[in-house]
Formats: structure tokens, C-alpha cells, sequence
């Protein structure tokens, strides 16, 4: 069965129901019939050769007779020799024939038929099968209580032409019957997959690049999963040009100011005839070129975060490494300003479910932020540890820090105070943010523990099963 169309695989298949549940069921009632016939038949026969020979023994009227031996002795000499009964075959009736003998063993009745059958062997008794004149037949034999020997049968073809008519009476119905609910079944697939080519419709009546939500009011139960799912894809679909769009604009107006400054400095640079003012300007068109290239990693880390770590599968990764490994990239930066940068966690390895990009771009740009926002010989402290069940990150710093009452716009992307004095575009604690909430953690902007700077506070689930740890 390799057809693609949905409704002549459920028709086959429905047939095939039929066939496998029909066929063992006439064949068990066939059976069945023809069992209880053949028993009713051997009762019919056993039956009418007793009624035959207690006829045979009072076939002369001497019902008065208390003696059967004497009885059957008066019938015998009555009848001065064989009586043979014709067989006139009628189509309709079954072909028997019957014998009966004297305690002598003396052929004293039967049909023209069956005249010349050899008597029965001494002591046979019941149902037997012997073939006669190139027929078969199914004899009974019996001794009744005037020691008259009786065998009666029946040909057995009139039972095969009965078994033929129960087979035809119970092929008949298959024969005719299953090509009939062939047909039905495949109308009533039809009839139930009408639901389907209603969402096809509707699906090709959308215009093109329509990400509107199809309703599922009137679906039934089987295809509401699959509406459900297609909507979720639609609400992906529109997620995704979302980012799409909000990257561009991104790029758009965060890159015009940057790349406008470096071209100035550049023309300045090809118009000034004075070696120190050419020097000055390529060194600002180099620094703009370095705000640039933070700014499009920015750019990108955000894309990264929203369109590819949501969406993959999270794996084992150990904090103290990751972190480690951003420190190590920081180095040169961390050398440049001077600063003391400590990293402090209790365990050597503290696991979690995440993504790996995500938690690099947070540690990146928590680090980052400290270092901007500190003064040469200040202090950085990044700590790793395990605090009541979660995994705590805290980073502090010796920089102004944020009044309480901004903390919570810090979040918003772009946003900067109107007293921020290092350079800057507003979307490293946005970053962070989204890389928490990507692993389902906490996020809190509080005070240092020195009084003054910032302490980010990030609280996130441990990695309890210790064997998928990589």
C-alpha cells in the first residue's frame, strides 16, 4: 500500500478490516453449520432405521403378539422371500436406501439401490462410510429388539450439494457484499476527510505572506492539533520577521553615526597637509572604527540571541568554564585599564542546561560593562557559586553604579543616563536580560558590597543529573 492519497490508504485500509474480520467469521460459521447438519442428518438416519425395522416386524398386523421372536418369525414365513422397494430419485428429495435382515442373516427387505450390498460384518454397528457402484455412502446399521439387522444410508453426494449450497450461502454475501462497502467505505473517507480539503481552501484562499492565525472553532478534534500547529509556525514565522525587521532597523540607525564620523575623520585625513592633524584624525577614524566593530557584535549578539539560541536544544555547560573562557578573551582590555579582575567559585565545576552562546554573550557583556564603568586600579569581582538550591552569578564593580530608581529602565534597549560618561550604546544589560530569560533564571540590579557600584545579581537551576554531563 504506497499510494500518497491519504483517502485510498484509509479505504484499503478499512477493507482490509473487513476482509481480515468477515472471511475468519463466515468460515468459522461455515463450520460450524456444517457440523450441526452433518449431526443433524446422522440423527435423521439412525432415526428412520429404527422406525424401519420395528415397521418391518409388524408389517403383517400381529401388533397382539407378546413374543417378539415369535412375531418376526410369522412376518418372515408371510413374506416367502425378499421384498425390494423401488427408489423412484426425485430432485428435491436426498437418495436412501435401506436393508434389513433376519437373525438367519437373511436379506428379507430392501431398496432396489442398495439389494446388492454385501451384508454388514458380524458385530458392525453405528455410522460408517462404504463406497457402492462408484458411490459413496453413509450407512448406519443397527440391531433392534426383535434381532432384526437393519442398515440404512444415505448417498453422500446430496450431502455435498448441501454443503455446497452453506458454501455459496456464505460466499455470496462476501462476493457481492465487499466491493459494495469498497465502494461506501471510500465514499464515507470522502465524507470524513471533507474537513481537510476545507483547510486546504482555506489555506489557498490566504494571500501570499499572510501570518494570520486560522481559526479552529469548528475543526474537528483530530485536526485541531494540526491547526494548532501551523499556527504556531505562523506565530514563529512572525517572530522571526519581527527580528528580522528589528535587526535592520538596528543596523540601520545604530551604524549610520559611526560610519558618518569615520568618513569625516577620513576626508579630514585626505585634505589635511599638516603630518600631526592627519595623525590625529586617522587615530580618530581608527577609535570610530573600533566603536563600529562593537556595535555590529553588539548588533549580532542580540540577532544570535533571539533567532538561534531560543531554538536549539539546550546542552550541559559548566559556569566556572564558560566564564573562564570570557575572562581569558577580556584579558588584554583587562590589562589595558589597569583593573584587578577576580573570579571566585567555591566548586571547580557548576553545571546548568543551557545555551551556550547565550551564556557567553552574558558573561561577555557583564564583564565588559564592569570593566567600562570602573576606574583604572579599580576591582571587578565575578563570583560562581551555589546559593539556596539555584546557582547564583554575581559581577561587581567599583564604577558610579545605577540609582535605584533607573535600574529598571536599564533593561530597555538603547537606554543610557544622561550622566553616563563612558561610550556606549544601551544594549549590554539588554543582552543580559535575554540570556537569563532564555534559561528561565533571575535578574537583579543591586548596590555593591563596597557602597559604591553595580552588583548584578543572576539566579538560575542547577544541572541536577549528573550523568548527562559532558
Amino acid at each position: 500500500m504506497t499510494s500518497s492519497s491519504l483517502r485510498a490508504r484509509l479505504t484499503w485500509l478499512i477493507i482490509l478490516v473487513q476482509v481480515a474480520v468477515l472471511i475468519p467469521l463466515g468460515t468459522i460459521s461455515y463450520q460450524r453449520e456444517l457440523h450441526e447438519m452433518n449431526q443433524l442428518l446422522d440423527g435423521r438416519l439412525a432415526q428412520a432405521g429404527r422406525t424401519l425395522g420395528t415397521l418391518i416386524a409388524y408389517g403383517h398386523g400381529n401388533y397382539g403378539v407378546q413374543d417378539p421372536a415369535k412375531t418376526l418369525q410369522l412376518a418372515t414365513e408371510a413374506q416367502k422371500g425378499t421384498v425390494v422397494v423401488s427408489v423412484h430419485p426425485r430432485n428435491y428429495e436426498p437418495e436412501v436406501g435401506f436393508q434389513a435382515y433376519d437373525p438367519q442373516r437373511k436379506l428379507v427387505a430392501a431398496t432396489a439401490n442398495l439389494a446388492d450390498l454385501p451384508p454388514p460384518a458380524p458385530g458392525e454397528r453405528g455410522f460408517h462410510e462404504a463406497e457402492y457402484n462408484g458411490v459413496k455412502w453413509r450407512l448406519f446399521t443397527l440391531t433392534n429388539r426383535f434381532d432384526l439387522t437393519v442398515r440404512i444410508g444415505e448417498r453422500a453426494d446430496n450431502r455435498s450439494d448441501i454443503t455446497r449450497g452453506l458454501i455459496l450461502e456464505h460466499a455470496l454475501p462476501l462476493i457481492i457484499g465487499l466491493p459494495l462497502l469498497a465502494v461506501l467505505a471510500g465514499l464515507a473517507v470522502k465524507q470524513g476527510l471533507k474537513p481537510l480539503g476545507v483547510l486546504t481552501a482555506v489555506l489557498a484562499q490566504r494571500e501570499p505572506g499572510s501570518r494570520k492565525l486560522i481559526s479552529i472553532d469548528r475543526s474537528p478534534d483530530e485536526i485541531k492539533p494540526l491547526i494548532e500547529t501551523l499556527n504556531q509556525q505562523l506565530e514563529r514565522l512572525e517572530d522571526a520577521v519581527e527580528r528580522e525587521h528589528r535587526f535592520a532597523g538596528d543596523v540601520a540607525h545604530e551604524l549610520r553615526t559611526p560610519l558618518a564620523a569615520t568618513m569625516i575623520h577620513m576626508e579630514s585625513a585626505l585634505i589635511a597637509d599638516d603630518p600631526a592633524e592627519v595623525q590625529y584624525t586617522v587615530g580618530n577614524a581608527r577609535r570610530s572604527l573600533v566603536r563600529l566593530g562593537r556595535r555590529i557584535e553588539q548588533i549580532l549578539a542580540v540577532a544570535r540571541l533571539e533567532a538561534g539560541a531560543a531554538s536549539q536544544h539546550r546542552v550541559p555547560l559548566d559556569l566556572v568554564m564558560v566564564a573562564t573562557e570570557v575572562i581569558e578573551e577580556l584579558a588584554p582590555v583587562i590589562a589595558e585599564k589597569d583593573i584587578s579582575l577576580s573570579l571566585n567559585h567555591e566548586e571547580p565545576e557548576l553545571w546548568v542546561s543551557g545555551h551556550e552562546v547565550a551564556l557567553t554573550a552574558m558573561f561577555r557583556n557583564l564583564i565588559e560593562n564592569a570593566l567600562r564603568y570602573t576606574p583604572e586600579r579599580g576591582q571587578v569581582d565575578v563570583a560562581v557559586c551555589r546559593l539556596d538550591g539555584k546557582i547564583l552569578i554575581a559581577v561587581s564593580d567599583d564604577g558610579p553604579g545605577i540609582p535605584k530608581n533607573r535600574r529598571e529602565a536599564a533593561f530597555q534597549r538603547g537606554y543610557r543616563g544622561a550622566d553616563m560618561k563612558e561610550p556606549g550604546y544601551g544594549l549590554g544589560l539588554s543582552i543580559v536580560q535575554r540570556a537569563v530569560e532564555l534559561h528561565d533564571g533571575s535578574i537583579a540590579l543591586l548596590e555593591a558590597p563596597s557602597g559604591n557600584g553595580l552588583l548584578v545579581h543572576i539566579l538560575m537551576d542547577p544541572l541536577t543529573d549528573a550523568a548527562s554531563k559532558r
